[in-house]
């Protein structure tokens, strides 16, 4: 149902040519029950995009929680970016088999946003979310920032992964800082 709900065009293009192939086969022998038929696809289609257009999918969801966050750091508000977060979110650095970082890293690197890292500008160049399962979703982060402490406009490049907590509400579980510039990250830049 995600994969649909995400790409309703794959069904509905399907669905179209269904609908042609009926619409010429009607027109053709002339028969108004062939004619008929075509609207039945045209119908699956109309409700495909409605079921796709009213539905959130986990990776919309994962994809409201990142901007949230990239708003709050922009903001410079540690506690709304910090409310993006469930309670035992991990840090890793590059990839998400290395040993992950608990909590308080993340807490002490969205101080650092209101003095020493503060944002000065942050463009994001890409942001895309893919659903892994009915309750998590996985969203690649690029962007271009300057904050207080850099010297100039640096890329980096991340991963998050967003998960339905037990309260109904989408946190993420688990970040990967993959690259700072054309590097590999570490803590002590946090």
């Amino acid at each position: 149902m995600n994969y649909f709900a995400e790409h309703p065009w794959t069904i509905g293009l399907s669905l179209a040519a269904v609908a042609g192939g009926l619409l010429v086969v009607g027109l053709r022998l002339g028969s108004i029950k062939w004619l008929l038929s075509s609207l039945v696809p045209l119908i699956a289609i109309a409700l495909t995009i409605a079921i796709a257009w009213f539905s959130v999918t986990p990776a919309e969801h994962a994809v409201i929680v990142i901007e949230n966050l990239v708003a709050a750091a922009v903001a410079g508000n540690p506690a709304a970016a910090k409310s993006c977060f469930s309670r035992d979110a991990t840090i890793h650095m590059s990839a998400p088999e290395q040993r992950g970082e608990n909590r308080a890293h993340i807490d002490t690197a969205f101080d650092s946003f209101a003095n020493r890292h503060r944002i000065e500008s942050n463009d994001i160049t890409s942001l895309q979310a893919t659903t892994t399962s009915e309750d998590s979703a996985i969203v690649d982060l690029s962007c271009r920032t300057r904050t207080a402490s850099s010297y100039g406009t640096v890329p980096t490049r991340w991963s998050f992964e967003v998960a339905l907590q037990k309260d109904g509400t989408w946190r993420i579980v688990r970040i990967v800082w993959r690259t700072v510039g054309n590097e590999k990250p570490s803590l002590s830049l946090l």
